[in-house]
């Protein structure tokens, strides 16, 4: 199959264009400067705006829409709304393009974060959409335009909602937290109960090949691989990795938000204090099965890390 990948460059999208490659997929990876590390043969298109036009786009079974703006907090600049241009409105011409160029599949990866920042119940792709930031809220209004603009158009479209990604060498809070272990200082999180989901990169690669290459795997899907941890358990599961001392500290976690919600910083610490598992059993029930199971995952992330 030939299968194009936006935002190719990304940590995500290189993954994606191992796992393509690894499947005998003829790749067309789109980014915004030349890569020249990559080692999975795919053909690159370098575009500034980040978007393929009709043209780049003939003869493709699949495009996976992966480009965007993340790990940000700068929303505005020169009164440009920079998530709605990156997540919104890219996403959405490059559907365009897509649907004008006959692609059979548009496969939209989008936030486990638009169902909000916390969950006491599992989430599912039925689940509320009430996220409230800036990359959320351009991730919720993609969604529904993408869906009215290719309702009644040849190409389907599959809308993934990822947890937080983990993987050797991610970006994000992941890497934060191994830090703050690393440090030695104590972590005041030894009474935090409550399961968090997170997706290893090499799966979350997995499962977006597989809606790219497998007709009739379309609408939404909530992805998870079996990475449910609570927070104690992963602090002391990085700790071992890593070769240190865990060094948590039992505190409430009620007290713990109400001093983060006075300095303004309630997001990040009900995003470790506050429950978030998903449910991604409709993806198991189409037939995908993540390649590595959770203990190899993490194991293998943390040996990354273990210098």
């Amino acid at each position: 199959m030939r299968i194009a990948v936006t935002g190719a460059s990304g940590y995500i999208g290189l993954a994606l264009l191992r796992c393509l490659a690894s499947r005998g997929h003829k790749v067309r990876a789109f980014g915004r400067h030349e890569l020249v590390t990559d080692d999975s043969a795919a053909r690159w298109y370098i575009k500034p705006d980040g978007c393929p036009d009709s043209t780049d786009l003939q003869n493709c079974d699949a495009i996976v829409h992966l480009a965007g703006r993340a790990h940000t907090r700068v929303a505005l600049q020169d009164g440009v709304d920079l998530f709605d241009d990156a997540n919104r409105k890219l996403a959405c011409a490059t559907a365009a393009a897509a649907r004008d160029a006959g692609v059979a599949r548009f496969v939209q990866v989008s936030t486990l974060g638009v169902h909000g920042n916390w969950s006491a119940q599992p989430v599912n792709e039925t689940s509320p959409l009430i996220g409230d930031t800036p990359y959320a809220l351009s991730k919720i209004a993609a969604e529904q335009e993408l869906a009215e603009q290719l309702r009644d158009s040849a190409t389907t479209l599959t809308i993934v909602r990822p947890p937080m990604v983990y993987g050797a060498g991610c970006p994000g809070n992941f890497p934060r937290l191994v830090k703050l272990v690393k440090s030695g200082i104590p972590l005041p999180f030894g009474n935090v109960t409550g399961i968090r989901s997170f997706v290893h990169v090499d799966n979350l690669a997995s499962m977006l090949a597989y809606c790219a290459e497998t007709p009739n795997v379309d609408g939404v899907f909530v992805v998870g691989d079996g990475s449910d941890f609570e927070l104690p358990d992963l602090i002391r599961a990085i700790a071992a990795g890593v070769q240190t001392s865990s060094r948590l500290v039992p505190f409430p976690p009620g007290l713990l938000r109400l001093a983060a919600k006075i300095i303004g910083r309630q997001r990040e610490i009900d995003s470790l204090t506050r429950p978030m598992p998903v449910d991604w059993s409709k993806i198991r029930a189409s037939g995908w099965m993540p390649a590595l199971n959770a203990a190899s995952a993490l194991a293998g992330t943390l040996a990354s890390y273990d210098h």
